[in-house]
């Protein structure tokens, strides 16, 4: 009896270590000081294959960058560098662009096996990087050779970004969607639409395939409260660097998001629990249906 006790207490140790690693290892690991020789190959390869008013900024902005987060997914790996409030990047080694967007891709092959880093911007400056498959086990490995590179928005672009937001009035009668909306729900903040070449301008540049009925709600507002739930609206998103891939953020709670797959084939939406990294649930492609789910979800 005292054996087959001993059996089982060691088959709960074994079960519950096994368990305490999964979740350590899928916690944040914030560093401070340089990047491993794998980052610094891609970045440099990065500057390399920008254009060269642009390239020349990749390193200088690096140096101010030597703060940062490293996520690990069973299939993704996420590098975010953070300013350094007492030491911040002069401006003139920003991009123009001051908007959050996907700056490049870079393809590579290492042992066979092909990658994907994704590289985003934030204030004008890069903000990290996103690589599928993970490639956790060769992070001190320096990338020699590449396969491909793909500029997807130009930073030297000079475009009509800044949002001036307005709100309608309490008492503003609304119709159609956003009526039916205020009624169920007792909408708060309502934000008004953006002048129609900004909306077209956000719709083109986030890349997405967005929902027929998100679109047509922008027509008549640009996001708007549901008590604490925020709805964003064109040009507010921020990015979401999920397992599988990209994804926007539309709608955020304390306990979570409501976000979409940043791909121009399909619609894809996903709830993400900021509680649970774990729990990620398909939503469907119609946003007003994912919107009541997403609400209802504690």
């Amino acid at each position: 009896m005292v054996i087959f006790l001993l059996i089982i207490g060691c088959i709960i140790l074994v079960i519950l270590g096994l368990a305490f690693y999964s979740i350590n290892s899928r916690r944040p690991k914030f560093f401070s000081g340089n990047l491993k020789a794998f980052e610094k190959s891609l970045f440099n390869e990065l500057e390399n294959k920008l254009p060269q008013e642009v390239g020349q900024l990749i390193p200088k902005q690096l140096s101010f960058l030597k703060n940062g987060v490293r996520l690990y997914f069973p299939k993704s790996y996420t590098l975010e560098l953070y300013d350094d409030k007492t030491n911040p990047i002069s401006s003139e080694h920003l991009f123009n662009r001051k908007d959050e967007f996907k700056l490049a891709t870079i393809s590579f092959t290492h042992n066979e096996i092909k990658y994907k880093a994704d590289f985003q911007t934030y204030s004008g400056r890069v903000w990290g990087m996103t690589v599928r498959p993970s490639p956790r086990k060769f992070l001190g490995t320096k990338i020699k050779t590449f396969d491909k590179f793909k500029l997807t928005n130009d930073p030297t672009e000079q475009l009509d970004l800044e949002i001036v937001t307005e709100y309608f009035a309490d008492n503003e009668v609304f119709h159609g969607t956003l009526q039916d909306l205020k009624q169920k729900y007792g909408l708060t903040q309502i934000k008004k639409p953006l002048p129609d070449r900004q909306r077209e301008l956000f719709i083109r540049q986030c890349e997405t395939k967005l929902p027929i009925d998100y679109i047509s709600l922008c027509e008549q507002t640009n996001g708007f409260n549901i008590k604490e739930v925020c709805i964003g609206g064109l040009g507010s998103w921020q990015s979401v660097p999920l397992d599988d891939d990209n994804y926007l953020m539309l709608a955020e709670k304390s306990s979570g998001c409501l976000s979409i797959k940043q791909s121009k084939r399909s619609t894809k939406l996903k709830y993400h629990s900021y509680e649970d990294e774990t729990d990620t649930r398909d939503l469907g492609d119609n946003f007003l249906k994912a919107l009541d789910t997403f609400l209802k979800i504690e």
